[in-house]
């Protein structure tokens, strides 16, 4: 059985968190009214007839239904994306109709003027503002905004009334992303800023740390610790990845290890966390992670002590393949163990979104070749299934904050072009996996964000092959919400969740 919680007091008012959709059990003590949407055996069949290729309606269906119950649009009557597509529904109102052409051509505007300075005023924000100030003003700006919002708006943009006001004050502040096309150098200027949003004074808050004697470079990162830059050339990959058809030599190029890795203490600690970043496979970095992975590096640790963290640097796509991203993350993998001298056992994976795919992927490889497991893997929000969008993949991009119609459009054709046809993109879907002999998985994931489906699918096949696996379930919440702790309490809910799991593994 999956592991669960103790149920929270009757009086509880908070709405976010799910029930166990494994087991219908209470994974955290913070809901109450909570049922699972997703947990009879009709809907398994629906969620694996789709990895068959066969009509995926009934899945479709559920999501929109579910929804028209939601608070869509910030409240307002009327999806204001309709605005900005070339063609509009045939019931839309004339007011639409009217507004639509000049809208249309204000936004169009706007999109090329910022295409013309992003580029010259992202380098000045992220190469000359010193990561501090950004830090500062990020913050400043937040707390000038949320009482305001309170004050004026209060819960009437977010998903559900029962959302934090912090929630549904940062879904009027994103929700307008999806009004403006998404290239993938946005998508990567933008997760390279991740680390701004997690300074030391933000949760979970970092002490300075009094147990690091040794010299420290931290603070030119934001860490408090002391950060390594890996360099590292393998002599050999010992596990064998890859989907392809064909296979291939790695070049000397491609033996090479890259990343951060973080030391919390003067000695390296017993226990590591290999943390794999998300970002589609078409974004993301260490450098930008470092801020949120040291705070899981300290949480997780025992009886006051701290993980060490290792985040490699993976090839993204379209540049190279998802092979290639799986070959990096296997060989750094390799070099934690043969070169840094840590026992499988004593390492615990953490994949986030896309980086949540290429951990699972990684452990079914390990097992497959009999190569020695880590403890166990967390997967937040994982985007595990590369086959046609269906269900709350395909429906949910109506109102999550991360994954809107928007990226949608850029990053979902891309699997198409990288993996080509469904029977491949099925056989690199590590929800369609064999899961047997895999160590515990903890899956933290909301019930209303476009992974929703999927990553049920992959705890419940996993569970069913007889794997371990716990389920963190909320609300109401976007796409890895977890990594948004620092502004909105739902997330630090589910920080603190996935910390103690690591801490009990």
């Amino acid at each position: 059985m999956p592991s669960t919680a103790q149920p929270c007091p009757a009086k509880s008012k908070k709405n976010h968190l799910q029930l166990d959709p494994l087991s219908q059990a209470p994974v955290v003590t913070t809901a109450t009214d909570c049922t699972s949407g997703s947990s009879d055996s009709s809907d398994d069949e629906d969620l694996e007839d789709h990895g068959n290729n066969k009509c995926p309606s009934d899945a479709d269906t559920r999501a929109r239904l579910e929804n028209e119950r939601l608070n869509l649009n910030l409240g307002l009557p009327f999806d204001p994306t309709v605005l900005t597509r070339r063609n509009v529904p045939a019931t839309s109102s004339a007011f639409v109709r009217a507004c639509r052409r000049p809208i249309r051509f204000v936004i169009h505007l706007l999109d090329k003027l910022l295409a013309l300075v992003e580029t010259p005023l992202f380098q000045i924000w992220q190469n000359h503002a010193p990561l501090r100030l950004r830090q500062k003003v990020t913050f400043i700006l937040w707390r000038l905004y949320l009482p305001l919002h309170k004050t004026l708006i209060g819960r009437m943009t977010g998903l559900h009334s029962t959302c934090s006001l912090e929630y549904h004050a940062l879904t009027t502040l994103m929700w307008g992303g999806r009004l403006f096309p998404i290239t993938i150098k946005r998508i990567r200027m933008s997760l390279s800023q991740l680390h701004v949003t997690h300074p030391h004074d933000a949760y979970p808050f970092v002490p300075p740390c009094n147990r690091l004697t040794k010299p420290t470079n931290g603070a030119a990162h934001g860490i408090r610790g002391h950060l390594q830059d890996v360099y590292h050339e393998m002599d050999v990959k010992l596990t064998p990845t890859g989907f392809r058809s064909y296979t291939s030599e790695a070049t000397k190029h491609e033996m090479i290890v890259t990343g951060k890795f973080i030391q919390h203490f003067a000695r390296p600690s017993e226990k590591v966390i290999f943390w794999i970043y998300g970002g589609a496979f078409l974004a993301g970095d260490s450098a930008g992670n470092l801020g949120i992975a040291e705070k899981m590096g300290l949480l997780s640790g025992e009886s006051g002590g701290a993980r060490d963290v290792f985040i490699p640097d993976y090839r993204l796509v379209p540049e190279s393949h998802l092979d290639d991203a799986l070959h990096d993350v296997a060989l750094a993998y390799e070099y934690l163990l043969y070169v840094k001298g840590y026992k499988a056992e004593n390492v615990v994976l953490f994949g986030i979104s896309s980086g949540g795919g290429l951990a699972t992927l990684l452990l079914q490889f390990l097992a497959k070749a009999q190569m020695p497991m880590p403890s166990g893997g967390v997967l937040v929000g994982p985007f595990v299934d590369y086959t046609e969008p269906t269900g709350t993949m395909k429906e949910y991009i109506r109102h999550d904050l991360i994954v809107n119609q928007s990226v949608f459009d850029e990053g979902i054709p891309l699997l198409e072009t990288v993996l080509g046809s469904h029977e491949k993109r099925l056989e690199a879907s590590p929800c369609y996996g064999d899961f047997t002999g895999l160590p515990p998985l903890c899956v933290c994931v909301s019930e209303h964000e476009v992974v929703y489906d999927q990553a049920i699918l992959l705890a419940k096949r996993a569970k069913a092959q007889g794997c371990d696996v716990s389920v963190g379930c909320w609300k109401y919440m976007c796409h890895v919400f977890p990594m948004l702790c620092a502004f909105i309490p739902e997330g630090r809910e589910a920080f603190n969740f996935m910390a103690k799991w690591i801490g009990e593994h």
